[in-house]
């Protein structure tokens, strides 16, 4: 039953928004704005763009960082090896790896 008066209302509300459509239009700012020029809807779309943009930016630079991080330890950090395996540890000292010491 709930169902049914929740998907009502919805049905009113679109209903009244094609009958008025005057009540679903953008602020009075904007819609001045875009009726004085012509030139900003696409500023307006293009600053959306950016700003819907921006998180994947932050992100996906915090994450490549991260990875760029790890992969430059992991060439830092020598292999572990095991006592009585065949591998012979690297000649190399600390200092030569870039290692301070």
């Amino acid at each position: 039953m709930k169902t049914q008066s929740k998907w009502l209302r919805v049905l009113c509300l679109g209903l009244a928004a094609l009958m008025w459509p005057g009540l679903v239009l953008a602020c009075p700012l904007c819609n001045e704005g875009i009726q004085e020029d012509p030139s900003l809807p696409m500023a307006y779309q293009a600053s959306i763009l950016f700003m819907l943009a921006m998180p994947f930016t932050v992100l996906g630079g915090l994450a490549g960082l991260i990875v760029y991080k790890f992969r430059q330890h992991a060439r830092m950090v020598p292999a572990v090896i095991m006592p009585g395996s065949a591998v012979t540890p690297p000649a190399e000292s600390p200092a030569e790896r870039g290692l301070r010491v």
